[in-house]
């Protein structure tokens, strides 16, 4: 494939669990067993793992650094300013004392900082993650961590887009493939990614939680303006596949493709070995095998039909 810039695929999920990963791998794979330059990014920076299922390992970490105000004593007039400014409270002020920083409130945006008459603020930092770079078996890997102790996941995502995007500005012909694996969930971090993709495909499963979590992780798709369509995985369990792909037709929700229950697809998972890679040794008559080909084939033609 040649494009002025790479196709951004967005594999997405309601509600975890889906097998979102699997299938963010696989597509990946497939994509590079044909000859194109993929990079994946795994975006789901609580519980990153795409490595687990491609038999890698972590490399070239970087911190990931956060703002944090450091409050100069010695400088401070007490006014009070900062506090009364902050969106959210993350600095405490009584009056008449020094304002408390409350680290685990603070979002980063260096207002304090940059409106003390004082300045007896100075920009500190803090280690809020880590990004991870590798290749494995000719698939590149991008991966963010968020660090146990911290809560805002949101600038993992940041800091990986901010890669992403000098990727794409400063070498645009380096992939043909990118593909966004999120978090579970319609959260702030899962907008971030989709905001960035040019399709979106959430993973669901045939159940009614798994109905209900997709149509609320559309609803932001479409609020976002994003072409979508869905991959159904583990499509046969319990007999239920003509009856949800039926609910989801009469939803207007556009099928991609499913992947029934196979065991091949649950061996590959837990060897590390994704079951679409070339020579893997996995069945190619099986279910799943067959499946993933033909969701590959139809997001092929799909992906002819985006203006690049």
């Amino acid at each position: 494939m040649n494009h002025i810039k790479p196709n951004v695929i967005c594999i997405t999920g309601g509600k975890g669990g889906t097998g979102k990963t699997l299938c963010a791998v696989n597509l990946a794979v497939m994509f590079k067993n044909e000859g194109n330059k993929v990079l994946l990014i795994d975006g789901d920076v609580e519980n990153p793992n795409t490595y687990l299922l491609l038999n890698g390992k972590l490399e070239n970490k970087k911190e990931v650094p956060f703002f944090k105000p450091k409050i100069i004593e010695k400088k401070c007039s007490k006014c009070g300013l900062c506090s009364q400014n902050c969106l959210s409270n993350a600095l405490l002020h009584v009056k008449d004392t020094f304002p408390i920083p409350m680290l685990t409130l603070c979002s980063g945006c260096q207002l304090c900082y940059k409106i003390c008459p004082e300045n007896a603020i100075e920009a500190d930092s803090k280690t809020m993650g880590w990004i991870y770079s590798t290749t494995v078996n000719g698939l590149s890997l991008l991966l963010g961590e968020l660090k146990p102790s911290e809560a805002r996941s949101a600038a993992i995502v940041e800091a990986l887009l901010e890669k992403l995007k000098t990727i794409i500005e400063k070498e645009p012909s380096k992939f043909d493939i990118i593909i966004l694996d999120t978090a579970p969930g319609a959260h702030c971090d899962v907008e971030l990614l989709i905001a960035d993709a040019d399709i979106v495909i959430p993973i669901t499963e045939p159940t009614k939680f798994g109905k209900l979590d997709l149509i609320r992780i559309m609803e932001l798709i479409k609020l976002l303006g994003k072409e979508t369509r869905v991959i159904v995985n583990r499509s046969s369990l319990l007999g239920f596949r003509e009856q949800f792909l039926n609910e989801l037709e009469h939803e207007n929700i556009e099928i991609l493709g499913d992947i029934p229950l196979d065991s091949d697809i649950v061996e590959s998972y837990c060897q590390g070995t994704p079951i679409m890679e070339k020579n893997s040794g996995f069945n190619r008559e099986g279910a799943g095998y067959i499946g993933f080909t033909q969701i590959y084939e139809n997001l092929k033609k799909w992906l002819k039909t985006i203006k690049q």
